[in-house]
């Protein structure tokens, strides 16, 4: 699956954040800017359809930064069934067949945003549950209106590390978000680095149905991916995509990836997703797209018995040399 955001352009170069500085500035209709959005959305539908992915997002497109739309979107009472969320989602969803997911920022990375690294952890905390009360009635909102998952996005999970109150406060947060929509699939991405050192306790405390770790930014997120409950999905988060690492096998890593995290805790790889770790906002639509063939790749050969993958083409020598990780002390 793809994560996180795709290039804000069209295929032929048309880019949305001149658009949007045209609009600004009132020299472009504003008509044109939707267009333009709508052509997008449509292109990275299309470009996951083409390379196989499972899961659909709308490449998060919609915004230059998501995480200010929806804290404006908040302030404005933009919220319900004809709010930000709901609309973007439908949106997207009338553009293709397949099921489409919809990306949020969770309540904790909302929350640290306002209040600042350097806060009040009370206020903080506080924040946090506030976000997670109006979120919680957006989540169950989207479960009714037939969106088959909501990826939280939590970047600021790598920052809580031993603290005890703020340990507390996220667990406590994640927990009224989901409490409205039990029968939706929600997935926990942490990114950007490692989470690991706010315990699996921290991390698994919120019944979600599955987590996306960035396994390459944050390699220690690997103990929590060897402590995450067996019935739980686990997305690996590790291409590379950047444009120096374009044209690089990474079928190997992927693969020794997805195998090794479907043999903890019995977890098989019908549990097991591959993703990018780097965002792809920085690609052009060609190079976002080539890197989405590679996940595709990888994926095809992570489901063939290993002599088979081999055949099809996956280098044996790359997996011989691949880490292996052991439990935390």
């Amino acid at each position: 699956m793809l994560r996180g955001p795709w290039p804000r352009a069209t295929t032929d170069g048309i880019s949305l954040q001149e658009l949007e500085a045209g609009v600004a500035a009132g020299a472009i209709p504003r008509s044109h800017l939707d267009d333009a959005v709508t052509r997008v959305i449509g292109e990275t539908l299309a470009a996951q359809e083409a390379a196989g992915c499972g899961l659909l997002t709308d490449g998060q497109v919609r915004w230059a930064d998501p995480a200010g739309a929806l804290l404006a979107a908040a302030v404005r009472g933009d919220t319900g069934p004809d709010g930000l969320l709901l609309c973007s989602w439908r949106a997207a969803a009338a553009l293709t067949t397949q099921p489409v997911a919809q990306a949020l920022t969770g309540p904790w990375t909302l929350a640290l945003r306002e209040v600042g690294a350097w806060g009040d952890l009370g206020v903080l905390s506080g924040q946090a549950y506030a976000h997670a009360e109006v979120l919680a009635a957006e989540l169950r909102l989207l479960a009714e209106a037939g969106c088959p998952v909501v990826v939280v996005d939590e970047p600021a999970a790598v920052s809580i590390g031993e603290n005890v109150k703020m340990r507390a406060g996220f667990v406590r947060a994640h927990r009224r978000l989901l409490a409205d929509a039990p029968e939706l699939h929600a997935m926990l991405s942490i990114t950007g680095g490692s989470a690991h050192a706010a315990g699996p306790e921290t991390i698994f405390g919120a019944p979600y149905r599955s987590h996306l770790f960035d396994l390459v930014a944050g390699p220690d997120n690997w103990y929590l991916v060897r402590k995450a409950p067996g019935e739980r999905g686990i997305v690996c988060a590790a291409l590379v995509a950047v444009p120096g690492r374009m044209g690089v096998d990474q079928a190997p890593v992927l693969v020794w990836a997805a195998q090794y995290a479907a043999s903890a805790n019995g977890r098989g790889l019908d549990r097991i997703g591959l993703a990018n770790a780097s965002p792809m906002a920085a690609l052009t639509p060609a190079e976002a797209s080539a890197a989405l063939a590679e996940l595709a790749r990888a994926a095809s050969f992570a489901t063939m018995p290993l002599k088979d993958a081999i055949a099809a083409g996956l280098d044996p020598k790359a997996l011989e040399v691949m880490p292996r990780f052991a439990d935390p002390a």
